[in-house]
């Protein structure tokens, strides 16, 4: 079993990856100043006995703003967290934001690596709970672009398979283009995560020579939300689902507020959306 929720937040960017077991990876730290929402809230409405990990895409400060109150509510609650997981190329000294993370937890990215000599790419794959999670980057300080240094995560389980890109921008899509396991791994891509909140500096054509997603997924924001011209590019790249059955392709959290992705063993890949939109929709 596997359920994703993409948070509706207006400070960088928050999912909870949750698997059976009370096992949750959480991806990114980031919060609703507005409602008040902080990703400690889901972990502990889990009852989770610790947190697996915490994946670290993104390294500007509306990122890494909310880490800090996660690691406090955490050891306020006794709940160990396992892991850190980010670019192991961005130091600390270069991104002060990354201090209390690193400080805190050891990144197991620094431990083991799979290079790709083909294009000097270096990735990582991990299993939590039969959840297959690749992580792709390019390397600081090859690359200075603090968007472009954004941890890639694809994501796999059985036929479900997401791609976050983080704040990913063009230069950095075509850099990693260069790989061919990234380019493999594009093409199963069935659920596209919109890199860079939906802003056109994240989209990437040449992406979509690879990847031809049955759902786009954007997390924006009230006083930013995507604009019409790039709802339209998006949609574009979408192919129709081979059930038929999806009313709504595209979401975007500022719409649809948090978007669940539920995959149970060999039933249907789901989507539902709440609480702004109430009923639900399957691909």
């Amino acid at each position: 079993m596997l359920d994703i929720k993409i948070f509706n937040v207006d400070r960088g960017f928050c999912a909870a990856i949750n698997a059976s077991d009370r096992h949750t990876i959480l991806l990114d730290c980031g919060y609703n100043s507005q409602t008040g929402f902080r990703p400690a809230q889901q972990i502990f409405q889990q009852r989770n006995r610790f947190l697996d990990g915490v994946i670290l895409p993104a390294y500007s400060e509306e990122h890494l703003a909310g880490f800090p109150d996660l690691l406090t509510q955490c050891l306020e609650h006794g709940l160990p967290v396992n892991s850190l997981i980010a670019n192991p190329s961005v130091n600390p000294t270069q991104f002060p934001n990354l201090a209390v993370p690193n400080k805190r937890l050891n990144n197991v990215l620094s431990l083991s690596v799979s290079t790709h000599p083909e294009c000097s790419k270096i990735s990582h794959s991990m299993t939590v709970n039969d959840i297959n999670m690749t992580f792709f980057w390019n390397n600081y300080p090859d690359c200075q672009n603090v968007h472009n240094l954004s941890l890639v995560t694809f994501l796999s389980y059985r036929d479900l398979h997401v791609i976050f890109p983080s704040d990913l921008e063009v230069e950095g899509w075509l850099a990693l283009l260069q790989c061919n396991d990234f380019r493999a791994r594009l093409k199963k891509v069935n659920t596209f995560v919109a890199a860079d909140h939906g802003r056109e500096e994240g989209y990437c054509p040449e992406v979509f020579n690879y990847c031809t997603p049955e759902v786009v997924i954007i997390s924006d924001r009230a006083e930013q939300p995507i604009s019409p011209q790039m709802i339209r590019r998006y949609e574009s790249h979408i192919k129709e689902s081979r059930f038929g059955i999806s009313e709504k392709p595209l979401l975007t959290t500022r719409e649809d507020g948090t978007i669940s992705i539920t995959k149970y063993l060999d039933a249907m890949r789901r989507v539902s959306t709440q609480p702004k939109v109430q009923h639900s929709r399957s691909f």
